[in-house]
């Protein structure tokens, strides 16, 4: 229990006697006479009086904090403290600070929050594979920070936006294996082991620290991974990229063969480039040459064959999980970040990936998409995998010529939508009800279909969208007549999947929105009203 502040007060009497109102443990109000004429009759005020006192004083209190601007979300717990009720976080009147309130200590620790920019900067991010059914696996948690609280592990005293993406690309020595124990192993406790050593310490924390997190939490998963039973003869592992960003600074881990590519816009034009670890030097080479398959294992997860073989002495030595952190301080002119597994990077340059990144910029799937398809293009093979992160920067100041990408924060409570439908096999009903006739392609498959249709569409949309919704999209809106072709009507909130409304309820009048996955299948928004 968080105790209650019941500060005292006095109320002033008749001279031949007072009395003191006091809160005691059970918040209940105490009165005791404190003089009195000796030889006469005590006459005191009735005890309603006091009451009434009391609770206009406490009204009087509350009307003082709310002309002082209590902090939004915050609802009134006791005396001079307030609390969040979502985020349990508390602010001190008198203090004008935030707390979190220790249970083990009984006591209150003060929040030093960071620079937080969300109101600033807003995410788009999502990812892209090939095969992404027996390999890759990839993690978006745009929010960490309510990860943390589902997870009672609260790490309020980061700035926001405080996100983690990341992405896991699986191998195993001499084996195409149908699954992915290590990829999956590291996507499913990685961000954990992170939110347990960040709730840890609810100070301020510096950019050194949140990194040695971050590189601990890596060696913490890889430990766990190699000592789970029957480990000692597994020869699963998988290479990784991560980044975690709390407010401007974005930290990007390597491990393996990944890649980390950030994008900046300059004066004199645009500048791509790629975060580098140990791995990229003598080692790492000579590693991908031990390792015959393109591999660099060193610093991977798991992998025990691989990294006790990189030493040519007599007894082999484990080459721990440990990454390479890198630090950037986000700026304005940072436009997006890219990670993807080491086979889309080798099949396409920098530059090569810069270019689509930024021609599709804003759709974070098609921008996904398109790489690992252009890589698959080159020749690259296996499980191709992508991840993007838009930086979507608002406006600095009033007047400021308006951005390139309009962002809607519509509150509209009902939009008008035409959608293009492409469904998978694994979609909830696998049949083409347009064609009658089931539905055997892959989800790959069918965001490629809408890829090429978003490069058709975009030239001329009032002309080319109804041809190719009627052409390849299997939603009975395909049937309508004329422009109505793929038309769902007047759409209200809690209506669609909540990826469907958070994508048309976002979308601009006239804009089409990025490939959106649902339990349906994948669709292409087109907003119309």
């Amino acid at each position: 229990m968080v105790p209650r502040d019941e500060g005292p007060f006095s109320v002033v009497l008749p001279a031949f006697h007072a009395h003191v109102m006091a809160g005691d443990d059970d918040g209940n109000v105490v009165r005791r006479s404190l003089t009195q004429h000796r030889g006469t009759r005590f006459s005191g005020a009735p005890l309603w009086r006091f009451t009434l006192r009391r609770d206009e004083q406490r009204r009087l209190q509350e009307e003082e904090y709310q002309r002082h601007g209590v902090p939004e979300g915050f609802a009134h717990h006791s005396g001079s403290w307030y609390r969040h009720p979502q985020q349990n976080i508390f602010w001190h009147f008198d203090t004008q600070k935030l707390y979190l309130y220790n249970e083990l200590a009984k006591g209150y620790t003060e929040v030093h929050p960071g620079e937080s920019i969300d109101g600033e900067l807003h995410l788009s991010a999502d990812a892209s594979s090939i095969h992404r059914d027996c390999r890759a696996r990839h993690v978006i948690v745009r929010d960490l920070s309510k990860a943390a609280q589902a997870l009672r592990r609260p790490i309020d005293h980061l700035p926001r936006p405080c996100a983690l993406f990341a992405i896991y690309d699986g191998h195993m020595r001499g084996d195409a294996a149908e699954d992915a124990p290590c990829a999956e192993f590291c996507a499913r406790n990685l961000y954990r082991k992170l939110l347990a050593r960040l709730s840890e310490v609810t100070g301020e924390w510096g950019a050194a620290e949140i990194a040695e997190a971050l590189q601990k939490s890596c060696e913490d998963v890889d430990v766990d991974f190699l000592a789970r039973p029957g480990s000692a003869t597994d020869t699963d592992g998988c290479s990784a990229a991560i980044a975690l960003l709390t407010g401007r600074q974005l930290f990007l881990a390597r491990l393996g063969d990944s890649v980390g590519l950030i994008d900046e816009k300059l004066g004199d034009g645009s500048r791509i480039s790629r975060v580098r670890s140990a791995s990229d030097g003598t080692q790492g080479q000579a590693l991908e040459q031990a390792r015959g398959s393109g591999e660099a294992v060193a610093q991977a997860f798991g992998d025990r064959a691989s990294k006790s073989s990189v030493d040519g002495s007599a007894g082999p030595t484990l080459v721990p999980a440990c990454p390479d952190i890198s630090t950037i301080t986000l700026e304005r002119s940072h436009c997006f970040l890219a990670l993807t597994c080491g086979k889309v990077a080798r099949a396409m340059s920098d530059e090569e990936m810069a270019r689509v990144l930024r021609r599709c910029s804003g759709r974070p799937r098609l921008a996904c998409g398109e790489l690992v398809q252009a890589a698959e293009a080159r020749g690259a093979t296996g499980s191709l995998a992508a991840l993007c992160v838009y930086f979507d920067w608002t406006e600095e100041k009033e007047g400021a010529p308006p951005s390139k990408k309009y962002r809607s924060s519509s509150s509209a409570q009902q939009v008008r939508c035409r959608q293009i439908l492409v469904k998978h096999r694994e979609s909830r009903e696998p049949i083409d009800r347009v064609r009658n006739r089931p539905v055997t392609r892959s989800l790959a498959d069918a965001e490629r279909i809408l890829r090429e249709a978003i490069g058709a569409i975009e030239g001329s949309p009032q002309n080319i969208f109804t041809q190719r919704c009627k052409a390849v999209s299997e939603c009975s809106a395909c049937l309508k007549g004329g422009e109505m072709a793929g038309d769902l009507g007047w759409l209200s909130r809690g209506q669609l999947h909540p990826a469907l409304e958070l994508a048309a309820f976002s979308l601009p009048v006239g804009h089409m929105s990025d490939i959106v996955e649902s339990d349906e299948g994948a669709h292409l928004l087109w907003r119309i009203a």
